[in-house]
């Protein structure tokens, strides 16, 4: 008499697969932190400060004066942004370190100097993004159990 291998032994992947699910279903674990709309909006601010300090910068329109302002309301909203934030800091300190490392330079944030730095602004705006969707969505849901 020979037995049928159940569908777990046939593809060990499913065993795997169905465990991982059960594991996932049973666990909730917060990444980053909620939306916040306060941190956006000094993420909008600061990416269409920094866009047109670049604008100024390439086309010789910037001053020193304005450069060393640009650079202290930067670094000041950064860090505004990572009080606010505390549960991913880690995005908002790396956008703290470019600017930083841009101001030590002490060269004009010209389009060639701020690739990485507008790289990771653009990071942190889709965090924002998918946030924002996120908490629309969760709170849809939440609407949706709470009325039946």
């Amino acid at each position: 008499m020979t037995a049928l291998p159940s569908t777990f032994a046939r593809r060990p992947g499913t065993l795997l697969a169905f465990l991982f699910g059960l594991l996932l279903s049973g666990c909730s674990v917060l990444l980053i932190a909620p939306y916040d709309a306060t941190t956006d909006r000094l993420l909008t601010d600061l990416t269409v400060r920094t866009e047109t300090v670049v604008v100024e910068a390439d086309n010789d329109q910037l001053s020193v004066g304005e450069q060393e302002k640009f650079y202290a309301e930067a670094e000041g909203t950064v860090n505004a942004m990572k009080m606010r934030a505390g549960l991913y800091a880690k995005n908002e300190q790396e956008l703290g370190k470019r600017y930083h490392a841009l101001h030590e330079r002490h060269a004009s944030p010209r389009t060639s100097l701020t690739t990485g730095l507008r790289a990771t602004l653009l990071d942190v705006q889709q965090i924002q993004v998918a946030k924002k969707r996120s908490s629309v969505f969760s709170s849809s849901l939440n609407k949706t159990s709470t009325s039946q």
